[in-house]
């Protein structure tokens, strides 16, 4: 995790608060998404079968942005470059039984985060406004037995209203309506608003790994009333959770790169 010498003194490392009892988005995602799945990721702790070059690609990307946030304009688009490659070959070293996408391999992947890279630091627009990069937050949900906890990638302002940023890479862009609707968005406006009192605006920078890459910014606000949502939502889930009834979802999107693909057909 990088520290801004902008951020908040005191807050715990993201890597420390995972080694207790906790909740993300993330986990509540993926019970959503497959309650078998969870089952094997959070409670079996199960080893992936395999690891998408995306996850890696992802961490690498992200800590490259991350580094450039915190040390600002000084930083050339060489040394983002270098970040992001030590990062990614760091990762995928890291990476448990690591597969690539047919037509992908290392060094495809690596040229294609460096033209990422060239884009994100042609249109950076937040130099004189990030307040925090990576700062971590851990909050009560009422209802919940464990706190929320979190990271967010950067806190910018423009002198009065606050915004989170998050960086994501994806294959193309997003379709018009999915940021409002991103569980992500929610529980972090929630932690927000429970750390510093105000709900902030959220943005998702998206940047495509393509031939030519593009980056494309999608703004979201919640509602007190879809924030109240999420409480009921995190009661539901862990509860479900509690009941210990795991079940496959068949016609989920993400079967075929599922890292418990195997495991799954073998349930019973």
């Amino acid at each position: 995790m990088f520290r801004s010498h902008q951020q908040l003194e005191g807050g715990m490392r993201i890597d420390k608060l995972r080694e207790m009892p906790h909740w993300s988005y993330s986990a509540m995602q993926c019970h959503l998404t497959c309650p078998l799945k969870y089952k094997f990721r959070y409670i079996d702790n199960a080893e992936p079968e395999r690891t998408g070059s995306c996850f890696p690609f992802g961490r690498a990307f992200h800590a490259a942005l991350s580094e450039r946030a915190r040390i600002g304009k000084d930083m050339s688009e060489r040394e983002v470059c270098d970040v992001f490659e030590d990062y990614f070959k760091a990762e995928t070293d890291a990476a448990e039984n690591l597969v690539y996408k047919a037509n992908e391999d290392y060094d495809s992947l690596l040229q294609t985060g460096f033209k990422m890279v060239e884009v994100a630091c042609k249109y950076w627009q937040d130099d004189f406004a990030v307040q925090r990069v990576a700062e971590t937050f851990s909050v009560n949900v009422p209802g919940l037995s464990k706190p929320l906890i979190g990271e967010f990638d950067c806190v910018v302002t423009d002198g009065h209203d606050n915004c989170i940023v998050d960086w994501k890479t994806a294959s193309a862009k997003w379709p018009v309506g999915k940021a409002d609707k991103d569980l992500q968005a929610t529980a972090f406006s929630y932690a927000f608003k429970e750390k510093y009192g105000e709900k902030p605006l959220f943005r998702f920078d998206v940047f495509t790994k393509a031939k030519t890459p593009t980056v494309n910014n999608y703004y979201t606000l919640r509602t007190d009333n879809e924030l109240e949502r999420f409480v009921s939502l995190a009661n539901g889930i862990e509860k479900s959770v509690n009941s210990g009834n795991f079940y496959p979802n068949e016609s989920g999107f993400g079967c075929a790169e599922c890292p418990y693909r195997d495991r799954c057909k073998k349930w019973r």
